[in-house]
């Protein structure tokens, strides 16, 4: 094993560390946010159960955020590869989040908003970049209400997209 295999592996090892330490962060914020909610239904029902008129009013409100809550937070995550397309998706309750990377082809971004529109996904924010020959690209989505998608559907269909149109399409030298 030479040096730079070494501090490839070591290089790889804290990038997945702070990936983890990302997601505990993630985690304990959705936990603080389920934990105030409870919390403030807890004082609806409590100033409900004084007589309040008004309170009463505000009930159906009370009970959509209780079915909200009354559910465990849905967290998932998928990694997919393909000969020139590497997708990981991750979704945390109906946040998305999707990094994509993919040698260097016109018109990706076109691609995948047209295939994020057919999953139901309302895109909130993209970033991106050149690195090397490829594109790397993260995607910040919400599903919408009522849809219900998963990382593999996401993750295979943005790849079957990609591919496809990696077929079809030549490389840019130009950027």
């Amino acid at each position: 094993m030479t040096k730079n295999d070494r501090a490839s592996i070591v290089g790889d090892a804290i990038a997945y560390i702070k990936e983890l330490l990302r997601t505990v962060d993630t985690l304990k914020i959705l936990v603080e946010k389920k934990r105030c909610a409870r919390e403030r239904i807890k004082r609806q029902k409590t100033e409900g159960d004084a007589g309040d008129v008004e309170s009463s009013n505000m009930k159906p409100l009370g009970d959509q955020d209780q079915t909200y809550n009354g559910s465990p937070l849905r967290s998932s995550r998928l990694q997919r590869k393909s000969k020139n397309t590497e997708v990981d998706v991750r979704i945390i309750d109906d946040d998305v989040t999707i990094k994509l990377i993919q040698q260097k082809r016109i018109n990706c971004l076109l691609f995948v908003s047209r295939a994020l529109d057919e999953l139901q996904l309302d895109l909130h924010h993209v970033a991106g970049g050149l690195i090397g020959d490829c594109y790397s690209f993260l995607f910040n989505t919400k599903i919408f209400e009522g849809s219900s998608v998963y990382a593999s559907a996401i993750a295979s269909k943005l790849i079957e997209v990609m591919d496809r149109q990696y077929a079809a399409i030549p490389t840019t030298n130009s950027y």
